[in-house]
């Protein structure tokens, strides 16, 4: 489609339109860079704080933690740390008495004990006698010659392409010593990488060396509670790791939060000497029946905690535990395709546009942004209650600098026409309307548009006689004066001040704003202006000043309105028939001695609004069909009552003048003369009937007068 071939205020958009793809797509470019990736990373950590629900944790998990409580315990007895491992046999043995299904060690044997190989020994045994053990090692991307051999290949596992591609290239390994690897059940390696902000959400699953591949810690935990292989975990990934679904924390006391039981190792083996010594423990064994149970490290200065979604401080252990209570439960955190992004900042960019067009209302303006930010954030925010991690940071960057950008763009293009409009309109149209047509330009036709309109035009009575009594200074602060309060009438009833004349003032209602009633709000508007005189007249008298009295005419009809002239200059003005009659009325006043005459058309408009008294059906020059005129003598229930007794009067006499009865009708005339004083419409009509009693009129006579002055 050719752009010329659009609507015209398509096209006006189409420069709008490309600077907002270019915002959306340096926001959708911008995804990978380093201050995006972690400004995004911390609106996912908020929404892990604030949106997830920590009944979906898995209540099989249980935490038994090496915490400073139970270090400072056993230094009261002179047990130092690391502690002899029997002291870790004994937590098996009571784990075991208590039915727990699997336990997962989340701390390295990798050294002989201090206290000697029997209890390397002794803790291998317990190992072998609980069975179901999953023990930790450590891999490490350098090559060591110390550390260069691989686990055994009975600790690989088999997992499907997707998954041995995102395979971690592994050098060395750390592995317990030989007593606790040959009675581990399963080895999962504890390496893991931290985001760009330091923050750990992710965990590999799997990492390859010496050719075969190797479960980290909490996919070997979920492999051994599930007895699944590792691609029957269904586990996804992002950017070739597991987003870890955090439900909350363990070691809290807000119920929102809570998640998994957790316990001191100390009363553990406090628990376990109990029943040694045939006391009551402080612990049930029955608690742990059936419970995946993973032994950690919690202390400070054991150096296993690290930053997390939920918290600056997390057991390390606790983020193992989580990512395998997301593989037990097919419980994922997935990353929105890159689609959705799309349409989401798409949707941002479309109401930054939006908000844009409301840019000379700021409040209106900004109420949209923000609310649309909200909007936006809160699709972002469901979703991730459905396991989806949405983008917040691109739809937002480009809902913000879409805003802005179009903002700027309004106010250096739209901005400079609405600002063009105002300067040119503000001298012959109110504020309100000014503001009206800056906001919407199409209701301006530069070139001419047909309208239907009322027109006004005015002047004032026997002005080049009153202008020869005044000194220049002070005819022009005279007319300035009358000019000032005419136009404010004129303006303030919403319509459009043509030009000036001399004396005289063109105006119209309904271009370039629509006026419903245009005829009615005309006419008003001249009664105002009368009275408003009449107040000038006696200032004016004080002042030294002779009357001033004008007359008006007004005439609604279709005329051509618009910018009009030349390339140098341009006035917005109005052609055409009606135009010309409405000033040919304001001229025929003279031939009736009355100061509002309006035409047929207005009368009609204005409806019963007005009181009026018909005068005469005249032939305007210029004009072949005759009109009706009527004096305008007020609005209803608001006029002179023998003003309107005067005007019914009057036109009694016209229906017998326009039958052909002209002693009847001069009769008549002459009673209004005599019943209501001097009226020159009365005296012209006298003269009309002697005339035509004189000479008969021809058969075709329809009682119309032609005006000869323009």
């Amino acid at each position: 489609m050719r752009v010329n071939s659009l609507p015209k205020r398509l096209r006006a958009l189409l420069p709008l339109a490309a600077l907002l793809a270019v915002v959306g797509a340096l926001a959708l470019l911008s995804r990978p860079a380093e201050l995006s990736r972690a400004l995004e990373l911390k609106t996912l950590d908020w929404r892990f704080r604030h949106l997830s629900v920590a009944a979906r944790h898995d209540p099989r998990i249980v935490l038994v933690m090496v915490d400073q409580a139970s270090l400072d315990h056993f230094e009261r007895e002179s047990l130092y740390w690391p502690w002899p491992r029997s002291m870790y046999g004994a937590a098996l043995s009571f784990l075991k008495k208590g039915g727990a299904r699997a336990v997962v060690f989340d701390i390295l044997f990798t050294n002989p004990s201090p206290y000697g190989q029997a209890e390397d020994a002794a803790f291998a045994k317990a190992l072998k006698d609980f069975g179901p053990v999953v023990m930790a090692m450590e891999t490490g991307p350098e090559a060591n010659p110390l550390r260069a051999a691989p686990p055994g290949e009975r600790f690989a596992v088999a997992a499907g392409p997707q998954l041995a591609a995102s395979a971690s290239l592994r050098r060395s390994a750390r592995l317990p010593v030989p007593e606790i690897l040959a009675a581990s059940r399963l080895l999962g390696d504890t390496k893991v990488d931290a985001d760009i902000d330091g923050v750990f959400r992710r965990v590999p699953l799997v990492a390859t060396m010496g050719g075969r591949l190797y479960p980290t810690l909490p996919a070997a935990a979920a492999l051994l509670a599930s007895g699944k292989e590792l691609d029957e975990l269904k586990a996804t990934l992002v950017d070739g790791r597991m987003l870890v679904r955090f439900h909350g924390k363990s070691l809290s006391e807000n119920p929102r939060l809570k998640t998994y039981d957790a316990y001191q190792i100390g009363d553990l083996l406090l628990s376990w000497q109990a029943l040694e010594d045939r006391r009551a423990p402080k612990l049930d064994p029955a608690l742990f029946k059936d419970k995946i149970i993973f032994i950690g490290v919690s202390a400070a200065g054991l150096l296993d905690n690290h930053p997390s979604p939920i918290a600056p401080v997390f057991p390390g252990t606790e983020i193992v535990a989580a990512a395998t209570d997301n593989l037990l439960n097919e419980d994922f955190l997935t990353r929105a395709p890159l689609g959705f992004v799309v349409v989401l900042v798409f949707a941002a960019l479309c109401l930054a546009g939006a908000a844009s067009r409301f840019s000379s209302r700021a409040w209106a303006a900004l109420l949209i942004v923000l609310c649309s930010s909200v909007v936006l954030s809160s699709i972002s925010c469901f979703v991730f209650t459905r396991g989806v991690w949405l983008d917040i940071v691109a739809p937002q960057l480009s809902l913000w600098l879409g805003f802005a950008a179009a903002s700027a763009y309004g106010y250096a293009v739209e901005g400079r026409q609405k600002r063009y409009i105002q300067g040119a309109f503000s001298q012959y149209l109110s504020p309100e309307i000014v503001k009206q047509i800056a906001d919407s330009p199409e209701m301006l036709a530069l070139g001419g548009q047909r309208r239907d309109v009322t027109f006004y035009f005015s002047d004032i009575q026997g002005f080049t006689t009153f202008s020869e009594q005044l000194s220049p200074e002070k005819l022009t602060r005279l007319m300035n004066r009358y000019l000032g309060e005419m136009t404010d009438t004129i303006l303030a009833s919403g319509g459009t001040l043509d030009k000036y004349i001399g004396d005289a003032v063109m105006a119209f209602w309904g271009a370039p704003a629509p006026c419903a009633g245009h005829a009615l709000t005309a006419c008003k508007a001249a009664l105002a202006n009368q009275k408003r005189l009449g107040v000038l007249r006696e200032e004016f008298a004080r002042e030294g000043y002779p009357p001033v009295r004008n007359r008006i005419g007004l005439n609604s009809g279709p005329a051509s309105i618009g910018n009009m002239g030349s390339a140098a200059r341009l006035s917005y003005t109005a052609i055409g028939d009606n135009v010309n009659l409405a000033s040919r009325l304001e001229g025929a006043n003279k031939a009736y001695g009355t100061y509002i005459l309006i035409s047929e058309s207005t009368r009609q408009g204005a409806g019963e609004a007005i009181e009026v008294r018909e005068l005469d059906f005249v032939k305007v020059k210029g004009k072949n069909l005759p009109i009706k005129v009527y004096e305008l003598l007020g609005l209803k229930d608001g006029t002179d009552p023998t003003l309107i007794k005067k005007a019914r009067f009057f036109e009694a006499g016209l229906v017998l003048f326009r039958g052909r009865k002209f002693g009847e009708a001069a009769a008549v005339f002459q009673s209004v003369i005599k019943e209501f004083g001097d009226d020159h419409a009365s005296d012209q009509y006298i003269e009309r009937c002697h005339d035509l009693t004189k000479e008969t009129p021809p058969a075709d006579w329809d009682g119309s007068y032609a005006l000869t002055e323009k």
